[in-house]
């Protein structure tokens, strides 16, 4: 231990003398309300040459010392690196209910919602008991706009469900995604709902198709004290479906592709793209199930790890992106060939905002 504290030390000396000769205000890292070590990365960040060499110095001489919360990121203890979400606001939270509402009342098919909580809140036991105290309250907003609907449309809770199995890998450690399992529970709850019967995961077989990759929440400097992650891809073994899947684009372009799945590891920078091989501002998943039921999706990312699942169970699923798809590809959408509809977004999603507004497009 006093060799940890001795080696600790001379880094910071050394930091503190390289922050000197660069010409770097002393004073204002002192005074730093991110404390000595928080304040003189930032002002590193700011101001010398080959700064990110020093800053991933400073951010391991925090590690070593204690210290788990990186610019809007906790490091837990298995390794996961879990963001908090923004605290949505009121706003936010009522215009979803007013164009929620009114589709549903416009469109008599089925309507349906689910809100999916992310890690921060599922999995806080990685994290310190009194950082996990500020974590925002996702299971308080999921009760509010589930109460707003309640007796007009049917809401999907899936928050027990993902809690009760926290201690498996239902989150990727380095995406602020469900895993394909944790994409699993997810389904089991939604199918229920949807009147199906769900498919237990020993009607699936599972292949692992990535290995020891790092997404988006593992910036470099934090990267060496994140753990890696996986990707297993599931793949129904019961009748057989023919599934295509079309991606639209805004600019009129398709293209479509065969089976769910896209095994080709080296072909995408983002892993979770295996699955559809990504996601389009529109795209439809064809069974070949002439007699299946037809489901339209409004949903996020999310939507890569349980939507694979819900498949088996439809002749087609249109899966919209509201965010990135524009009102020309939208009106081009007839609510009316649909069944059901389905509002499936991540809590970090809906917090951040969804242009609900363009549902006025579709015809």
């Amino acid at each position: 231990m006093k060799k940890i504290a001795a080696v600790l030390i001379i880094a910071m000396l050394l930091s503190v003398a390289a922050a000197a000769a660069a010409g770097i205000n002393l004073d204002a890292v002192f005074e730093s309300d991110l404390g000595f070590t928080g304040g003189l990365e930032e002002q590193i960040a700011e101001n010398i040459p080959f700064k990110d060499e020093l800053s991933a110095l400073m951010t391991g001489i925090r590690y070593a010392s204690g210290v788990r919360y990186f610019d809007g990121t906790y490091i837990g203890n298995d390794g996961s690196l879990i963001r908090d979400i923004e605290n949505p606001s009121s706003r936010t939270v009522a215009l979803t209910k007013n164009y929620v509402l009114s589709f549903a009342e416009e469109h008599h098919c089925g309507t349906y919602f689910m809100l999916i909580p992310t890690a921060a809140v599922i999995r806080q036991q990685e994290i310190a008991s009194y950082a996990a105290e500020n974590i925002y309250n996702q299971r308080h907003l999921i009760n509010e706009m589930y109460s707003e609907f309640y007796g007009t449309l049917n809401t999907v809770d899936v928050y027990q469900a993902l809690f009760n199995r926290r201690g498996e890998y239902i989150y990727y450690h380095t995406e602020d995604l469900p895993t394909n399992l944790g994409g699993f529970y997810i389904y089991q709850e939604l199918a229920a709902r949807l009147n199906l019967r769900p498919k237990t995961l020993k009607e699936f077989s599972s292949a692992y198709a990535a290995h020891n990759f790092y997404g988006s929440l593992a910036e470099e400097k934090i990267k060496p004290y994140a753990a890696s992650d996986f990707m297993s891809l599931y793949d129904y073994v019961g009748e057989q479906k023919s599934f295509t899947v079309t991606h639209f684009y805004n600019d009129s372009t398709e293209y479509t592709s065969e089976g769910l799945y896209s095994y080709d590891e080296e072909k995408f920078e983002d892993k979770t793209d295996m699955v559809f091989g990504g996601l389009s501002p529109v795209m439809e998943i064809n069974s070949g199930d002439e007699e299946g039921g037809t489901l339209l999706v409004f949903g996020d990312e999310a939507a890569k790890s349980w939507l694979p699942f819900l498949a088996v169970h439809y002749g087609k699923i249109t899966f919209v992106d509201l965010n990135s798809a524009s009102e020309v590809l939208l009106s081009e959408i007839s609510v009316y060939d649909y069944d059901q509809a389905l509002f499936a977004y991540s809590v970090g999603t809906f917090a951040s905002g969804i242009d609900f507004g363009k549902l006025d497009s579709l015809s």
